[in-house]
C-alpha cells in the first residue's frame, strides 16, 4: 500500500489534471443528450409481445387514441352542451396528425326510411335535443361509452393517423395542443376537461420524467452538498465526495449517449444512482481519513492507513454492487436492463475514482491541515457500545424475532402491479382524467380482442357472429370490471333492425346478407370513417373493444388469460388480446422475474464472495442475513402500506442489496481485524469508531437523496424512495444491533471463542 500511496503522491496533479480532461472530453457526448418515451422502450427488439402488437397495428391501424371528457349536470343535450362538442370535434379534426375523431355529434346514426339506409351524424344543431338524447340513451352501441346512462357526461374519441402514431414527439404535440384548445374551451364553457388514453400515457411518461429530472437532479446535488457541509463543515468534506459523484455519473451518462442509448424513465435518475455509490465508497474512505488525521497521522500517511483499511471493503462492496445492478441487466424490461448496466459500470468508475482522485486530492494537504470531529457523531467514539451489546444481546434478538413475525405477516398483503394508469399520481392530467371517466362514464383501460374465423371471410359468418355475442354475456358475467364492448358486430345487428323492422338486434342467418350489409354500410360512411379498423381486409380477423375499469394488473392477467381459454374450448376459433394496456399487463411476470432474479443472483454472488474473504462457512448465514432481512421486512411494511410490487421496487431491490452488503462488508472486514487483538466489546466499539460513522452518515445521505423521489408524479419513483429509504435504515440497525448481538450468543461470551471462530 505504502508504494501505491507513494505512487499518488508523486503523480497527484498529473492524476487530477488527467482525470478532469477525459471526463470533459467525454462529457462533449452530452450536447447530444436525448430523450425517449415511447410504450416501446419497455420491451427489446426481438420481443414477442411488440412483434404481436405490431401485427395488431398493421392490420388494425392501432389503438392511439386520446379520450376528452366532460360533464355537464344540467345534461348533454343542451345547446351550449351540444354546441361545445360540434366546436371540439371540428378543432381536434384539425390537428396535424390526428386522422379521426368520434364524439356523439358525428356518431353514425343508423335509420331506415322505407326501403332506404340513412347512416349520418347524429347531431348537426339545436333541433329535437330531447328526442335526441331519448334516442341516445337507449342505444346500446354509445351508451357506457359516447355517453354516460344519465346523459350528463359524454366523451370525444382523438385517433392518431397510423403513420405517427407511436411517435412519441406526435403523442407530445397532440396532448400538448388538446390542452391549449380546452383550455380555451373552458374559459368560454366553463366545463372542466379530462384526458386521458393511451397516447396520453405516452407523452405523460416523458413530460413528467423530463420534469422529475430537472427538479429532482438538482435538489439532489444541493441536498447532498448541504448534508456533507453539515456534517464535515470543510471544503474538503465536500469536494472530495462530490468530484467523485459528479466525474462518475458525468462518465456513465457520456458512455450511455457514445453507445446509442437514450435516457427514459429510469435512466434519467443515474444520477441519484449514482450518487448512492459513489458516497457510499468515498465516505469510507474520507472519514476513516479525518479519524486518522486526529490520531495525529500526517495527510499522507492518514491517506495511507485509509486505504489500508478501507480499499478491501470498498472493493468488494463496489463489485457486489455492480453485480447487483448486472442483475437487473437480464430483465426483459428494456429500461430496467439498460439502467443495470448503466449503474453497474458506475459501481466500477466510483471504485476506481475513489481510490485513485479522492486520495489525490487529499495528498494535496500539507501536514498541519486541521480537521474537524464529524458533527453528531462525535458521541460514537465513546466506548460502551459493545459491552452495551453483550449485555442485552438475548432482548435484541427476541424484540427482533417479535418484529420480524409482526412485520413479516405483511407479506401476505403485497400484490405485483404494473397498471400503466397507476404509474401516475392522481393529481395528474392522464390519471385524473382515467378516474373521472371511470365514475361517471365507462372504464378507461381498453383491451382489443382480435377474434380469428380461421377462414377467409369466416368473420361474416352467422356462427362465428353468435359466438361473440355468447363471448360478451360470458365476459360480463365473470369479470365485474367490464364495463363496455363493441365490434362491427353489433353495426350489423342494428341494420338488421332497422332494415327489417325487428323489435330486437339479431344476428342475420344469412351470410351473403351479412355482406351485403356491410357494403351497404361502408358506402353510406363519410370519408374518413371507414371500417377498417374493425375488421381485416380479408375479412378473417374481427376486432372487439372492450372497456375496464382500473383494476390491478393480476385482475387483467386474469382476464386475458381467461378470453384466451373460452374461446379455445368453447369454439372452433381462437383469440388473441392486443393494446398498449394489454402490453403493459403482459409486463407483470418480468417485473416479478427481475425481482427474483436480482435478488438470488446478486445474493448467491455475495454469499460466495464473502466467504472466500473471510472463509468462515460457520457464519455464512450471518453474511447473509443482513442483507436479505431489509428486503423481507420492507415487504412486510409494504403490505401494510397497500404499496404494490413495480418497476420501481423490483429497481429498488437492487439498490437495497448494493448499500446493504456495503454495510455488512465494512462491519465484517472490521470485525475479523478487530477480533485478533480485541475482546468482543472492544471489537464493537472499534468497528463503530472506524466504520459506524461511514454507515450511518452514508444511510443518512442516500436516505435524503432517495427521499426525493417521493415528491415525482411517476408512481414508481415514489414506491421506489419509500422502499428504499425504509430499507436502507432498516439495514443500518440490523448491522449495527442485530448483527453484533447475534454474534455474541453464537460463539458464548468468551473473547477465546471469538478469535477462534476467526
Amino acid at each position: 500500500m505504502s508504494r501505491y500511496v507513494s505512487f499518488l503522491d508523486r503523480f497527484k496533479y498529473h492524476l487530477i489534471m488527467f482525470t478532469t480532461l477525459l471526463v470533459a472530453v467525454f462529457s462533449i457526448s452530452l450536447k447530444d443528450l436525448a430523450y425517449e418515451g415511447s410504450y416501446r422502450i419497455w420491451f427489446d427488439e426481438d420481443s414477442q409481445i411488440m412483434q404481436s402488437y405490431d401485427d395488431f397495428r398493421d392490420t388494425f391501424s392501432g389503438d392511439d387514441t386520446f379520450v376528452v371528457s366532460f360533464k355537464d349536470e344540467e345534461g348533454i343535450f343542451t345547446p351550449k352542451a351540444i354546441d361545445t362538442i360540434l366546436d371540439l370535434t371540428a378543432q381536434f379534426q384539425s390537428i396535424d396528425g390526428v386522422q379521426k375523431v368520434d364524439s356523439l355529434t358525428n356518431y353514425q346514426f343508423i335509420d331506415a326510411v322505407e326501403d332506404d339506409l340513412i347512416v349520418e351524424d347524429f347531431i348537426y344543431d339545436h333541433d329535437k335535443l330531447e328526442s335526441k338524447r331519448e334516442i341516445a340513451i337507449d342505444d346500446d352501441l354509445i351508451v357506457d361509452q359516447l355517453i354516460s346512462k344519465d346523459a350528463k357526461t359524454t366523451m370525444i374519441a382523438v385517433r392518431l393517423a397510423e403513420a405517427s402514431s407511436g411517435d412519441e414527439e406526435v403523442n407530445i404535440y397532440v396532448f400538448e395542443t388538446l390542452q391549449k384548445i380546452l383550455d380555451a374551451a373552458s374559459y368560454e364553457s366553463g366545463y372542466k376537461f379530462y384526458i386521458s388514453g393511451a397516447p396520453a400515457i405516452t407523452a405523460s411518461l416523458v413530460t413528467i420524467s423530463q420534469g422529475d429530472a430537472m427538479l429532482l437532479m438538482p435538489l439532489a446535488v444541493i441536498v447532498v452538498v448541504l448534508l456533507l457541509f453539515i456534517f464535515f463543515r470543510s471544503f474538503m468534506g465536500i469536494l472530495v465526495p462530490s468530484v467523485v459523484v459528479v466525474f462518475t455519473f458525468l462518465l456513465v451518462l457520456s458512455i450511455q449517449m457514445l453507445l446509442g442509448y437514450k435516457l427514459n424513465n429510469f435512466t434519467v435518475n443515474i444520477p441519484s444512482f449514482v450518487t448512492a455509490i459513489a458516497i457510499a465508497d468515498t465516505i469510507h474512505l474520507y472519514v476513516a481519513w479525518i479519524y486518522y488525521k486526529m490520531q495525529g497521522l500526517g495527510a499522507y500517511k492518514a491517506v495511507e492507513m485509509a486505504l489500508k483499511k478501507n480499499i478491501m471493503p470498498i472493493g468488494l462492496t463496489s463489485f457486489t454492487t455492480a453485480v447487483g445492478f448486472a442483475s437487473l441487466g437480464l430483465s426483459d424490461i428494456e429500461p430496467i436492463s439498460t439502467l443495470g448496466i448503466a449503474i453497474t459500470s458506475g459501481a466500477l468508475l466510483a471504485f476506481i475514482f475513489s481510490i485513485t482522485i479522492a486520495p489525490a486530492i487529499l495528498l494535496t494537504l500539507k501536514d498541519d491541515y486541521h480537521v474537524k470531529p464529524v458533527r453528531f457523531l462525535n458521541f460514537l467514539h465513546i466506548s460502551g457500545y459493545g459491552e452495551f451489546i453483550k449485555r442485552y444481546d438475548k432482548k435484541i434478538v427476541l424484540i427482533a424475532l417479535f418484529l420480524f413475525v409482526i412485520i413479516g405477516y405483511g407479506l401476505s398483503f403485497v400484490k405485483v402491479d404494473s397498471n400503466s394508469i397507476k404509474y401516475f399520481s392522481s393529481d395528474t392530467t392522464v390519471r385524473s382524467g382515467s378516474d373521472f371517466i371511470q365514475k361517471h362514464l365507462t372504464g378507461p383501460m381498453i383491451y382489443e380482442v382480435i377474434i380469428d374465423s380461421k377462414t377467409k371471410e369466416g368473420a361474416k359468418n352467422p356462427h362465428f357472429l353468435e359466438k361473440i355475442t355468447a363471448f360478451e354475456r360470458a365476459l360480463k358475467a365473470e369479470f365485474a370490471h367490464v364495463r363496455f364492448s363493441t365490434s362491427l358486430k353489433d353495426i350489423i345487428k342494428r341494420m338488421q333492425r332497422e332494415l327489417n323492422s325487428e323489435a330486437n338486434e339479431t344476428i342475420p342467418k344469412n351470410q351473403n346478407l351479412i355482406a351485403q350489409y356491410l357494403l351497404l354500410y361502408s358506402m353510406s360512411l363519410p370519408q374518413g370513417m371507414e371500417i377498417n379498423d374493425k375488421i381485416d381486409t380479408h375479412e378473417r380477423y374481427l376486432r372487439l373493444t372492450i372497456n375496464t375499469d382500473l383494476v390491478d394488473t393480476s385482475k387483467d392477467i386474469e382476464m386475458i388469460a381467461w378470453v384466451k381459454e373460452w374461446w379455445q374450448y368453447n369454439s372452433s376459433y381462437s383469440a388473441d388480446v392486443q393494446g398498449q394496456t394489454a402490453i403493459f399487463a403482459y409486463m407483470q411476470s418480468s417485473i416479478t422475474e427481475t425481482l427474483i432474479t436480482s435478488i438470488s443472483v446478486t445474493l448467491l454472488i455475495v454469499a460466495v464472495v464473502m466467504f472466500l474473504i473471510f472463509r468462515n462457512i460457520k457464519m455464512l448465514w450471518l453474511f447473509v442475513l443482513p442483507n436479505i432481512a431489509p428486503i423481507i421486512l420492507v415487504a412486510g411494511v409494504m403490505g401494510y402500506l397497500g404499496i404494490s410490487i413495480d418497476i420501481g421496487v423490483a429497481i429498488s431491490a437492487a439498490v437495497i442489496l448494493g448499500i446493504a452488503v456495503d454495510d455488512t462488508i465494512h462491519f465484517f472486514s472490521k470485525y475479523f481485524d478487530a477480533i485478533q487483538e480485541r475482546s468482543f466489546e472492544e471489537s464493537v466499539d472499534y468497528i463503530i469508531n472506524h466504520s459506524g460513522n461511514a454507515m450511518i452518515l452514508t444511510t443518512v445521505i442516500l436516505s435524503a437523496t432517495f427521499a426525493l423521489f417521493g415528491a415525482s408524479s411517476f408512481i414508481p419513483n415514489v414506491n421506489f424512495a419509500i422502499v428504499t429509504v425504509i430499507a436502507l435504515n432498516l439495514a443500518l440497525l440490523l448491522d449495527l444491533v442485530l448483527l453484533p448481538a447475534l454474534l455474541s450468543l453464537l460463539y458464548h461470551r468468551d473473547a477465546s471463542d471469538y478469535r477462534k471462530s476467526v
